[in-house]
């Protein structure tokens, strides 16, 4: 057990600790530098790159066609239920029951398939870009460099809310940017 925590750790830091720290190398001067250059503040920066981020969310669901895949499955889905129904037609109570059974059962199988496979399309679409991106904006904006934990201070209030961090101020304008970008889809489905 020894020798595979030692090889677990030997592939862990030693290729991909090495490869995440030099992507992050990579998207700091694609991303940051040039910001910084721009004379962006802190705060505009990681508002910025929220917005790149969903915006690459949205990327994503239209590569994955997540629309698509779920209108074809509602269809296909009312279809089998309403063949499903028509199974009330059979007089036999017993046989009745039995295809019942069987077609309800082949409609729970598919469902749990289709939502299983949805909510892993909405975990690489929102969750990993969101989780991976904060790794490295934690780690580009830390503290240290930032010299306080916030990248937002607020004066002494009530509510003992000292400031905003870049997690906090990434997630309120990664979500403004999703609840924006939903309506603008929304619409665009109205009109077409």
């Amino acid at each position: 057990m020894a020798e595979l925590n030692n090889l677990l750790d030997k592939i862990y830091y030693g290729t991909i600790v090495p490869l995440f720290a030099l992507g992050g190398r990579i998207l700091y001067f694609i991303f940051i530098q040039p910001m910084v250059r721009l004379g962006f503040s802190v705060t505009l920066q990681v508002c910025v790159l929220a917005v790149l981020i969903a915006l690459c969310s949205f990327a994503l669901r239209h590569l994955l066609r997540v629309d698509e895949k779920t209108r074809s499955f509602n269809a296909r889905f009312a279809r089998k239920r309403e063949q499903q129904q028509a199974l009330q037609l059979i007089t036999d109570k017993y046989s009745r029951e039995a295809l019942y059974r069987i077609t309800d059962e082949d409609l729970n199988a598919q469902y749990n398939y289709f939502l299983a496979h949805h909510y892993a399309r909405y975990v690489i679409i929102y969750m990993l870009p969101i989780f991976m991106t904060l790794a490295w904006l934690n780690q580009v904006y830390s503290a240290t460099v930032l010299g306080s934990p916030f990248v937002i201070t607020i004066p002494a209030n009530y509510f003992g809310i000292q400031g905003l961090s870049v997690t906090f101020l990434f997630l309120l304008t990664y979500v403004i940017c999703l609840i924006i970008g939903f309506r603008f889809l929304k619409k665009k489905r109205h009109l077409t």
